[in-house]
């Protein structure tokens, strides 16, 4: 029982010089500093639509900075159409959403500022 083993020699040498150098305990990196939110992006075009429609609005909803939805809504000229333009485009820029708008109109009729 009491022979010398080489194997084990080494082994409880590798142990020891181990245990010298890597005693101390692992620094952690810090967490990385989190993301800025993004900017919503508003997008205002004056083109040609069919006269019977009002304004047509594609939203563009995030999701931890990447696109996941795209909503579009055709607004038809009728007498509160101004009223439903800004509220839709208002709620979806207060929830950090892209707003894109094709109307016929120019954006200071509408109250856009440019």
């Amino acid at each position: 029982m009491g022979q010398f083993s080489p194997p084990n020699f080494f082994l409880a040498l590798l142990r020891a010089g181990a245990w010298m150098f890597w005693r101390k305990p692992v620094a952690k990196s810090e967490p990385p500093a989190p993301k800025r939110p993004r900017r919503p992006v508003f997008c205002y075009n004056v083109g040609d639509i069919p006269y019977d429609l009002f304004a047509i609005v594609r939203i563009s909803w995030y999701r931890k900075g990447m696109p996941y939805e795209i909503e579009e809504y055709q607004i038809d000229e009728c007498d509160d159409a101004l009223a439903q333009f800004r509220y839709v485009v208002n709620s979806a820029l207060k929830q950090n959403a892209d707003v894109s708008v094709l109307t016929q109109y120019q954006p200071e009729a509408l109250g856009v500022k440019p």
